[in-house]
């Protein structure tokens, strides 16, 4: 068996741990236990939020704190302690959410908390992962939320005019003062605090004297996971990543399809010196 003991492994996962079908194969599974029964790291970094997470939480062996709300949250799971978070500047976003509820009423827009969060708008336009996925959540009124900690807003439409419409408003109300907004997904549109990402927690998760000394490599799909990718040692892009996100990769693996953890804990890992000498003569 190959030895792990040097390797921290954090992965995205919606659409690379988590497959299309919203479910996390066996396969991977399997390869995630061995992985840490050989001494490896495990950790997820995702937009999700850990009540989210809960129905595949218990089935992977984490061993080391995640990252959650795209960067805003970094939580020791195990033992349920919240290790670092960073919230939004409340007066200006307030006032951008005033705006978007006049100008594009027909979304969900969602604030989220360390607790739960908060949803604004009609029930009518509610993203359907919350109903799928059983969620718990307040419906709130915009100016009843001004005194707590927003971690996160999540937007959620079918419409990409919408989401485009969303990019352009945030840029004319200078939200990158304060904010970080995306695309996370086809559907959602994110602002998170502009101090926060997943590649600035990965980094805070090197600097811990216990993982200082680790090779960290990074797995994603989306444009969200960009900064996580640059600043692990590996990035390594699912081939469903976005073209962006392909970009910035070291190596691409398979599909979230064909279980691309098991990949690459077995194929991709121990080979890594083979596989960049690979990339580099075919750049």
């Amino acid at each position: 068996m190959t030895d792990f003991s040097n390797v921290f492994l954090i992965s995205d996962m919606d659409g690379t741990l988590i497959n299309s079908k919203s479910q996390i194969s066996t396969i991977n599974k399997y390869a995630l236990n061995e992985f840490t029964k050989a001494g490896g790291t495990f950790a997820v970094a995702t937009g999700r939020t850990l009540h989210s997470c809960k129905q595949y939480i218990p089935e992977l062996p984490i061993n080391a704190p995640s990252i959650f709300y795209n960067g805003t949250i970094l939580q020791d799971t195990n033992n349920n302690v919240v290790l670092k978070t960073l919230s939004l500047q409340t007066k200006i976003l307030f006032n951008f959410l005033k705006q978007c509820l006049i100008h594009c009423p027909n979304t969900c827009i969602e604030l989220h908390t360390k607790d739960t969060f908060h949803i604004i708008t009609k029930e009518e336009f509610d993203d359907p992962v919350i109903k799928r996925e059983n969620l718990s959540y307040i419906r709130s009124n915009l100016d009843d939320l001004y005194d707590l900690d927003i971690l996160k807003v999540q937007f959620y439409t079918t419409n990409t005019h919408t989401i485009s419409w969303l990019h352009n408003f945030a840029k004319s109300m200078e939200m990158d003062k304060i904010a970080k907004y995306f695309t996370s997904w086809s559907s959602y549109f994110e602002l998170i605090p502009k101090n926060a990402s997943k590649g600035i927690m990965l980094d805070n998760l090197r600097k811990m004297p216990m993982y200082k000394d680790k090779i960290f490599i990074a797995v994603g799909d989306f444009d969200n996971d960009i900064e996580m990718l640059l600043f692990a040692d590996y990035g390594i892009a699912a081939q469903n990543a976005t073209q962006n996100l392909k970009q910035v990769a070291d190596i691409i693996g398979v599909s979230c399809d064909e279980h691309l953890l098991f990949h690459v804990i077995n194929k991709i890992i121990p080979n890594l010196d083979k596989l960049m000498i690979t990339t580099l003569q075919t750049a």
